[in-house]
């Protein structure tokens, strides 16, 4: 049978298909293995990032999301977490040795399908309609205090230095007073130091999210009461996530 006819009585009517697939053959390429070129056994220093923290934290979420057009049912609901901002202090005030801060912040990335009522038949519960989407963000943030693994590695800057110099040369208008002794405010020197550390960064290791979702305000009809309409969900949302944090650090290790 031709999926591209459209029978109708006894006539045959020929349309354009929807799709084309073309398929072409690929040859088989062969490889040749490469020795890599390796660094002489010994002691090494790399620079590598090394585990600060590890952490699991659990963040309770309540949003409220309204829809375009009112639904009958929701679908699907897909769910992504995303991090946008991740800042540590990496140490405390509160006399808590090898401890931190850490404030976080992102969102739910939820794509929902759903499905619309254009038409019904009437004294049924026959409904008919579209399948709609709608993407949106729900954003969450928290604060914790973190245990260090391994500390971070940091160098304060250098309390600036300066150097005033001498002099006996200073001589006002009056040419019978005695010369300025002192220092030389023509000419001076300094010295600062500039030191750049690794900013510790987090890494998102894994997220769970288990949720609730409750129609909010539903339309029910007395003749079809199996059937409601509604704009408006509101998700209560529990998000476990699992963090690393990590600084770059220099590490002496022995190659083989």
């Amino acid at each position: 049978m031709n999926n591209n006819k459209i029978c109708t009585n006894d006539n045959v009517n020929l349309v354009d298909p929807c799709a084309t697939v073309e398929t072409l053959p690929q040859s088989l390429t062969e490889q040749i293995a490469v020795t890599p070129t390796v660094i002489a056994a010994g002691p090494v220093f790399v620079k590598i990032p090394v585990v600060l923290a590890e952490l699991n934290i659990t963040i309770p979420v309540e949003a409220t999301i309204t829809l375009d057009q009112e639904a009958i049912e929701i679908k699907r609901i897909r769910k992504n977490v995303f991090l946008n901002q991740s800042r540590i202090i990496p140490f405390s005030q509160d006399a808590r040795p090898g401890t931190g801060i850490l404030f976080i912040a992102g969102f739910i990335r939820k794509n929902i399908e759903y499905a619309t009522q254009t038409c019904s038949t009437a004294g049924t519960a026959n409904v008919c309609g579209d399948i709609r989407q709608c993407t949106v963000e729900v954003p969450f943030n928290f604060t914790t205090r973190i245990t260090f693994i391994r500390p971070p590695v940091f160098a304060e800057n250098t309390t600036p230095t300066e150097l005033e110099f001498f002099t006996d040369k200073l001589q006002g208008c009056d040419t019978c007073a005695d010369r300025v002794i002192g220092r030389n405010p023509c000419d001076r020197s300094s010295r600062f130091t500039e030191i750049f550390n690794e900013k510790p960064f987090t890494e998102l290791e894994r997220a769970d999210i288990v949720e609730v979702d409750i129609n909010t305000n539903p339309i029910i009809s007395c003749t079809t009461p199996t059937e409601q309409r509604f704009t408006m969900l509101t998700e209560k949302v529990v998000v476990n996530l699992t963090l690393k944090v990590l600084q770059k650090q220099q590490v002496n290790i022995t190659a083989l």
